[in-house]
């Protein structure tokens, strides 16, 4: 997925603002450019994860689900929350018992000790929770 990634954001113009992987999901915090769509930018990941992963097992056909849910983020508070449900999955699904031992997550790029698999584009945040974007 890393991978995959990389390539999209090198074809597209979106940033990449925090994520998780998990075994059966992912979830990305993305900022898109002005002249591009959600599903642009989510078909660019997907197909080139699903050329990837199908690659690696030596398999063809489709990979992902054809629908993604999404949430707009309107205020700091918001993409904070998001930010930390996204870091704490993997302790809540019991796979490690703190965010930081889990090497597939953003969660090493805000500081910390460990390899980062995929490095996030840094957004300035107003101090204000409330503040929207």
């Amino acid at each position: 997925m890393a991978e995959a990634i990389r390539g999209a954001r090198g074809r597209r113009a979106f940033l990449f603002t925090g994520y998780v992987f998990m075994p059966d999901h992912w979830h990305p915090l993305t900022v898109l450019a002005e002249n591009d769509t959600l599903p642009q930018v989510m078909d660019a990941v997907k197909v080139a994860s699903m050329r990837r992963i199908n690659s690696r097992r030596r398999r063809r056909g489709a990979l992902w689900q054809p629908r993604y849910f999404d949430e707009i983020i309107w205020t700091v508070k918001q993409y904070k929350d998001a930010l930390r449900y996204m870091h704490f999955n993997p302790v809540e699904r019991g796979l490690v018992s703190r965010p930081e031992d889990w090497p597939w997550s953003s969660f090493r790029c805000f500081g910390g000790g460990g390899e980062v698999p995929l490095e996030i584009d840094r957004l300035e945040l107003p101090f204000d929770d409330d503040a929207r974007s």
